[in-house]
């Protein structure tokens, strides 16, 4: 049987909505299943057993990570084997609520099976421009051809979807305060924190209204700001500045980055398991991508990733490599005389392994850490990431839903690797509007509005007053128009007249009550702009900066818990 399923996850839409599966009150038996299905595996990784390889994947992991924790100043649950580690992960930017959810359940899972959670921050991805994301209102350009000045976004303010007394509309957009400058393909571990734009804070808090959200952003600031004295990157200030804010909200997790993951000695054992069998990796990894292609009806070579590419004996592998403060490319290995191994930077050599490199996974590995202290970096990309987390490290991963998605190729990847199946992952998403007042109008509003304005068109004999109706000429009007509809012309050319006809008495009578026809529109247009204006202001992509965060925190403790997690500690 295929490990790829066509599965479909719907994003909750409405406020305060939660997805989780399985239920939470399920999640502790699936750890247990994950556990007995890892103990039947047996294969070799790496030139060792596997369960030895996992073991010390595990131990020198949560090393990582609890002594990177504790160097970010906070504190670093115990965790010693057989004990579960319960993984998640995102990139550094601050989420929006629906992914902080997975930080907050990855604690709860642990606290009700015993073990140390762990979020990994993909710090290696590549991002764009950084910006903070939030409403605010401005007004439409006005009669003198002016614009007026954006104004705090808050409660509506009266008739703002019509025409003010100035001659402007009232709008709602998305503004977008840049927080960093940042070149395109740079990964987010080469941005030095110093590229934090300090005046983000003053231009945000210009626009944004006094009170929740704006108090929630000085506060996830402080601790960005504070963090960035004492990292490196962008990155981890980021990553930083929202695990001390979890600490308040009484989370442990452990933390570490994926770039000092890929640092470690069990990555490089992996990519050196790679590097042995590439054309096996290779392979695996396209038939995966094919067999979810299919199984998805998806027809774009681009989707959900690229194909690994073969260029003559050259072959891509699912990994990123660049130097030290430059742009990420790909990796790509040649074979070359003498059954060494040819390391390239898209077409630039970085390295070349011996014969007996290859061969050997802990030579392999020492070589690759020769190439990291000459300033070269490999980075897993999201397949392979996910493929070392689940298969060395966790007892399961919480996914958001597109991620879940993507990862149904790892799923096959593993399958055809090593002959199992992979550990079962578990799914978490929510939505969460931000505190701001909404206008009135709704789905069922607009509906009416349009039908208001077809009948003004179409019916107008349906809309108009009794007393315009009653009038003899008025009568005859609607007389000629049923009979003209009842009636049908015999010929084309009778039925065209007939239809214009129809028309001009349509036209007729709408003519009759001007203004009900003009307020029809007018609330047609104001019911269209009102809820395309509520579909911003309840956008749930943007950040949880932006959100009082005790009320966050108490909003994911009740949808875990309520939902049936137990444990003697919560979070």
């Amino acid at each position: 049987m295929s490990p790829i399923v066509h599965e479909y996850y719907r994003v909750p839409r409405e406020d305060r909505a939660v997805y989780m599966r399985p239920a939470p009150r399920d999640l502790a038996a699936l750890v247990e299943r994950n556990r007995r299905l890892v103990g039947g595996w047996q294969f070799e990784l790496a030139g060792r057993p596997f369960h030895e390889f996992r073991a010390a994947a595990r131990a020198e992991i949560v090393a990582l990570a609890t002594e990177y924790t504790r160097r970010c100043g906070c504190r670093a649950t115990a965790w010693t084997e057989p004990q579960a580690i319960i993984v998640t992960g995102h990139q550094p930017p601050p989420v929006h609520p629906g992914v902080w959810i997975k930080n907050f359940l990855a604690w709860a899972l642990a606290e009700a099976v015993g073990g140390a959670a762990l979020n990994l921050t993909v710090d290696n991805d590549a991002g764009h421009v950084l910006v903070l994301r939030f409403p605010v209102r401005a007004a439409l350009r006005g009669a003198d051809g002016r614009d007026a000045e954006t104004r705090q976004v808050g409660r509506p303010a009266a008739q703002s979807s019509t025409a003010g007394v100035d001659g402007y509309c009232e709008e709602v957009r998305m503004a977008e305060i840049p927080l960093a400058p940042h070149d395109v393909g740079l990964a987010l571990e080469e941005v030095p924190a110093s590229a934090l734009r300090p005046e983000a804070i003053h231009e945000a808090l210009g626009v944004l209204p006094a009170g929740p959200i704006a108090d929630g952003l000085r506060r996830s600031w402080v601790h960005l700001v504070e963090a960035m004295s004492q990292t490196e990157s962008l990155a981890e200030a980021l990553a930083v500045g929202r695990r001390r804010l979890e600490e308040e909200l009484g989370l442990a997790n452990l933390e570490l980055p994926v770039s000092r993951m890929a640092d470690g000695e069990t990555f490089r054992l992996l990519v050196a398991e790679m590097l042995r069998r590439p054309d096996e990796f290779f392979g695996a990894y396209n038939d995966s991508l094919a067999e979810y292609r299919r199984v998805y009806r998806e027809r774009s070579s681009a989707q959900p990733v690229p194909d690994l590419a073969r260029d003559g004996e050259r072959l891509e592998l699912p990994l990123w490599i660049w130097h030290r403060g430059l742009r990420r490319r790909r990796l790509w290995v040649e074979p070359a005389d003498g059954g060494r191994l040819r390391l390239l930077a898209d077409r630039d050599e970085a390295g070349v392994l011996s014969a007996g490199d290859v061969a050997s996974p802990v030579a392999c590995a020492a070589r690759l850490a020769e190439l990291r202290r000459a300033g070269w970096k490999i980075r897993p990309r999201a397949l392979a990431m996910m493929l070392y987390v689940r298969l060395a490290l966790g007892d399961v991963f919480i996914h958001g839903l597109g991620g879940a998605l993507y990862d149904k190729i790892t799923d096959g990847i593993f399958e055809r690797m090593f002959g199992g199946r992979a550990p079962e992952i578990v799914l978490a998403s929510a939505t969460v509007h931000l505190p701001l007042e909404s206008y009135p109008s709704t789905a069922a509003d607009l509906e009416a509005a349009r039908r208001a304005v077809r009948d003004w068109r179409y019916n107008p004999d349906r809309k108009l007053g009794g007393a315009i109706v009653g009038r003899a000429e008025v009568a005859a009007l609607v007389a000629e128009k049923q009979r003209l509809i009842v009636e049908r012309e015999p010929t084309r050319d009778g039925r065209r007249r007939a239809w214009q006809r129809v028309r001009q008495i349509n036209a007729e009578l709408a003519a009759l009550d001007p203004a009900a026809v003009e307020a029809a529109g007018a609330l047609l247009v104001s019911t269209e702009r009102q809820l395309r204006y509520n579909s911003i202001l309840r956008n749930r992509e943007c950040a949880y900066w932006l959100y009082p965060p005790e009320e966050l925190a108490a909003f994911y403790r009740e949808a875990i818990f309520a939902a049936g997690l137990s444990s003697e500690k919560r979070c």
